[in-house]
Formats: C-alpha cells, sequence, structure tokens
C-alpha cells in the first residue's frame, strides 16, 4: 500500500466513523421503539415519550456524499401508538441534513406553561456555526413553532430558557448568557449577560 493510498484509507475511515457519530445523536444506545421503526420513512435519529405518543427526529433517507447526509432532509413526527395499530399523526419537515449536521437531544414534557404538551429538540448545523433548539406544541394531529433558540448549550425549564454560548465570539450580540421567560404567549428575553 502506498502512502498515499494509506491516507486516503485513513481519512475515509475517518468519515466513516463521523457520519456514524454524526447520525447517532444522544441517544445512541437506546432502542429505537418498534412502533416510531413501523410508522416512519426514515431513520430515526432522537426520540422522546410523550403521554400515549411517540415524539421522533429522523431523517429521510440515505444521503450521499463523504459524510452520508448530502441531500437528505431532518423531519419530525409525531406516533400514536393507542390505538392500535400505530400512526403517524404529524409529519414535518425540519431543515435539509448537510456533514457536520447531529442531533444532540430530544425531549417531551410540558415546558411553557404546564398545560400544554411540548416537543422540544437541538439541531447542529456544525461545531465551528453552532445550533439550534426549536420547541414546538404537539396535539390535535400537528406541530406549532412555539419557539427557536441559537445556542451552544440551551436549558429548558418550566417557564423558563437559559441560553448559553462558549464564548463572546460566538454569540450574536457578545453575551455570555440569555435568560428567557414565557409570559403565556410567547418566551421574552428577560436578561442579557
Amino acid at each position: 500500500m502506498t502512502k498515499l493510498s494509506k491516507r486516503l484509507a485513513a481519512k475515509a475511515l475517518s468519515a466513516a466513523v463521523l457520519a456514524s457519530l454524526a447520525l447517532s445523536g444522544a441517544v445512541a444506545a437506546e432502542t429505537v421503539p418498534q412502533p416510531v421503526l413501523d410508522s416512519i420513512h426514515g431513520r430515526p435519529v432522537g426520540w422522546a415519550r410523550s403521554q400515549r405518543d411517540w415524539f421522533v427526529v429522523y431523517l429521510d433517507h440515505k444521503g450521499s456524499g463523504w459524510c452520508g447526509l448530502q441531500g437528505a432532509s431532518w423531519r419530525m413526527a409525531l406516533v400514536e401508538i393507542s390505538p392500535v395499530p400505530e400512526r403517524v399523526l404529524a409529519d414535518r419537515g425540519i431543515s435539509r441534513a448537510d456533514c457536520g449536521n447531529w442531533l444532540a437531544w430530544v425531549r417531551a414534557g410540558r415546558f411553557s406553561d404546564g398545560r400544554h404538551r411540548e416537543a422540544a429538540f437541538m439541531l447542529w448545523a456544525t461545531p465551528s456555526i453552532g445550533a439550534t433548539t426549536y420547541i414546538y406544541r404537539i396535539g390535535g394531529g400537528r406541530f406549532q413553532r412555539l419557539a427557536e433558540f441559537v445556542g451552544d448549550r440551551v436549558q429548558i425549564g418550566r417557564g423558563t430558557v437559559v441560553v448559553s454560548f462558549e464564548s463572546r465570539g460566538r454569540s450574536p450580540r457578545g453575551e455570555i448568557k440569555d435568560i428567557y421567560r414565557f409570559n403565556g404567549t410567547r418566551y421574552k428575553l428577560e436578561t442579557r449577560r
């Protein structure tokens, strides 16, 4: 094997490992629930239980390119598991997928006011570009976008969201931390540090 072919083989292996990590998300150790596998048309990357349903973020198909993501799209779905048979209640596109994307986490709960079912997830564009966290209300067979936050770390609590950045250079206005409170209809910036 020549030095060039060894370098190319090492690059291919690195690309395969990165693609595997990009697709694995934060739930790699968990088994995909069978109702999710049976209902969606794609590869589930993250999921969370929301009462009788599963909220799932998935890739609609295998993409191309060195990372296997180019040409694919990120989607989300709400899978009803009761009554049987399971079915998709809502399905919506998020964005196109590209190399460097990965899903950090998926959660379901009652984040804003404690009364409405909601789902949230954090999707990284790339480590250098950053991540976006989305919060959607779920119910009635549809998704309603409630909020979107850009930041390196997002903590969601009851009625509160804390967005923080690794450095001031990574934030849009030079801040390190933003704190948002839900005012009954939307999240409003309360503090910027």
